[in-house]
């Protein structure tokens, strides 16, 4: 975008302001997304995950640095064998309609997710049975060892409903949802807002704006617009390419945060010659990580190097994969592809994974890698991958740009999802069918052991032997680029690319 074309479209949001907020404290969130869900149990997208806990709280959850927390659970033990878990409840705690919080409530959301009816009910599946041991206390008896079930109670697909909500509206409940948190629900206009007022009876502090509005705007010029306008308080992404139109504006602050959201191309393992380690590793060395990073995401971004990112509980830093044709390829004639061969390159349209994934297509040119390159929205993008599934060895290989964040914060949802075997559950993201027996074992010995020593071990072996089997091209862990008012605090981006509300505050 031009610096003109974001003049005339500021003017045009300076024109049509008003001064809305007079005597009240209101926020207005811009962002790229649109709400998908507001059903904890029901949402996989971060951003409607995010919206859902400044109104929802789980058993446990999470603090700005990720470390697991309690919440609604005021204390915890879990046995030797990571088989029991058993949480003492906080007291005098209602929700938003006036239910109780206690054991039953606990009950009816792990119950509901039990189901298997719901799109986090995997979170749930260790479960064999939930006791209630009285009214301020739970515990939880797994079919078998699972030392990361902390840190799946603090994923956001456990936050808890209102069990009186949940009888009212069945599955309803996404568009009227009753919790516990900081905020109250008011209203969803599907495609539009969703707006939130405060809880003035909240059990933890007191809450210190009126109301705040999530409202997608998709384009990055107009959202930045929006900011420098007052016609919105946050938003989030701020759009690396316009850093330099707002660096010296006094009225705006940018805020930068690490993330572990680790970006990669999946590559088609499941056939040749992407099932060939050494096509896989030159690859990696064909691939100039430092220019993508610069080009596509405006330098936002530090280079992978491990299989999950730094900020995620056990990581383990590797060597990164240097830059080096003539090594890339080498093994490529090693191999047998000294010519090289075709895929099929994948991509959702949003304007950095297109760019990256054309600056992938045109570096793996230089080792005879080529291939048309197929852009899609985010859901047909997984639809094409989840149709790769079926045994067909017509289907040509292909190389997608993929993405992940381990929304436990543990080292096991971020590896397990992506690398286990097929059939191991739940791999439900391993779209390109790696599949290794060694890190299989160490992926159920970190969750055989609550113990952090034993799962650290466990997890620095999976990652040291993982990363030279280059079962992805290695890219890059964003960097989270947020911007706001001089006037607001409170808000912040959080390493998930979730955010946190819950301390909102407006100046004068």
């Amino acid at each position: 975008m031009t610096l003109k074309k974001l003049t005339l479209i500021l003017l045009s949001f300076l024109l049509l302001s008003t001064p809305a907020f007079a005597g009240t404290k209101d926020i207005i969130y811009g962002s790229e997304s649109t709400a998908k869900s507001l059903d904890p149990h029901d949402t996989t997208d971060t951003y409607s995950g995010a919206i859902e806990k400044s109104m929802l709280e789980g058993l446990m959850g999470f603090d700005k640095d990720l470390k697991v927390i309690p919440l609604l659970a005021e204390s915890y033990t879990f046995n030797d064998t990571a088989t029991e878990f058993t949480f003492k409840l906080r007291k005098g705690i209602k929700f938003h309609d006036g239910t109780p919080f206690n054991a039953e409530a606990v009950r009816a959301n792990i119950e509901r997710l039990m189901s298997g009816k719901y799109k986090r009910s995997s979170l749930m599946k260790p479960v064999k049975e939930l006791v209630v041991v009285d009214d301020a206390t739970v515990k939880f008896v797994l079919k078998e060892p699972f030392g990361a079930f902390l840190n799946a109670v603090a994923h956001p697909g456990t936050l808890m409903l209102s069990p009186a909500a949940i009888k009212k509206y069945g599955d309803e409940i996404s568009k009227n949802p009753v919790g516990t948190g900081p905020f109250i629900f008011v209203e969803w206009v599907s495609g539009d807002h969703v707006k939130i007022r405060k809880n003035s009876e909240y059990w933890k502090k007191q809450v210190k704006v009126d109301t705040i509005t999530f409202r997608p705007v998709p384009e990055s010029g107009s959202r930045l617009a929006m900011l420098r306008a007052g016609q919105a308080q946050y938003i989030y992404p701020m759009p690396p390419e316009l850093l330099k139109v707002v660096e010296n504006d006094k009225k705006i602050d940018i805020i930068k945060q690490p993330s572990i959201i680790e970006r990669y191309m999946v590559l088609n393992t499941r056939y040749k010659p992407l099932s060939d380690q050494r096509v896989r590793q030159a690859i990696n060395y064909a691939l100039d990580k430092q220019a993508i990073i610069r080009i596509a995401k405006g330098g936002a971004a530090t280079e992978a190097d491990s299989i999950i990112p730094a900020d995620l509980q056990f990581y383990k830093k590797q060597s990164v994969w240097p830059h080096d044709l003539a090594k890339a390829k080498a093994l490529m004639k090693e191999a047998g592809y000294e010519n090289g061969f075709t895929v099929v390159f994948l991509t959702p349209t949003a304007s950095d994974r297109l760019r990256a994934t054309e600056m992938v297509q045109q570096q793996l040119k230089e080792i005879n890698i080529t291939g048309e390159l197929q852009s899609m929205d985010v859901a047909s993008f997984y639809n094409k991958l989840e149709s790769h599934r079926a045994d067909d060895p017509n289907l040509p290989p292909f190389i997608a740009f993929g993405g992940w964040s381990s929304s436990t914060g543990d080292a096991d949802w971020g590896i397990r999802p992506l690398l286990a075997t097929a059939g191991f559950p739940p791999a439900l993201s391993n779209f390109g069918f790696f599949s290794d027996k060694k890190l299989d074992d160490l992926i159920q010995a970190g969750l055989a052991s609550a113990d952090p020593k034993v799962r650290q071990e466990a997890y620095a072996k999976a990652q040291d032997i993982v990363w030279e089997m280059a079962p992805w091209g290695y890219l890059f862990v964003d960097t989270l680029v947020a911007a706001k008012t001089k006037n607001l605090k409170g808000i912040y981006p959080m390493a998930d690319g979730s955010f946190s509300v819950e301390d909102a505050e407006l100046t004068d």
